[in-house]
């Protein structure tokens, strides 16, 4: 009985450990390609208008207090999404943005 649950506490635990081990995908050079090509240079897009739009922005966020926000939002995301991340890799970016409520 006693070599059962052992036997059983060991899968257990090999079937947590194993879980934890993960694949990491290599993106392909079509993905690396359309990054490179389209997507990034679209991102540098993405950054100037959003700091525009910022910018105009400006004096609206300010009374409302929510200039931390669409700061993060309207420039930092776009700024992570287009020069931080691997060329051909799109995780899921947005979750790694925190804002703090005030």
């Amino acid at each position: 009985m006693f070599k059962i649950k052992y036997f059983l506490m060991v899968l257990v635990l090999l079937a947590f450990v194993t879980s934890s081990v993960q694949a990491t995908e290599v993106p392909s050079g079509g993905e690396m390609m359309i990054d490179a090509i389209l997507i990034r240079p679209l991102g540098v897009v993405s950054v100037v208008l959003g700091s525009a739009i910022f910018v105009v922005s400006l004096p609206f966020t300010l009374l409302s207090g929510s200039v931390k926000q669409s700061g993060n939002r309207l420039v930092g995301y776009p700024l992570k999404f287009t020069f931080t991340r691997k060329l051909g890799s799109f995780p899921g970016y947005s979750e790694e943005l925190e804002y703090e409520q005030e």
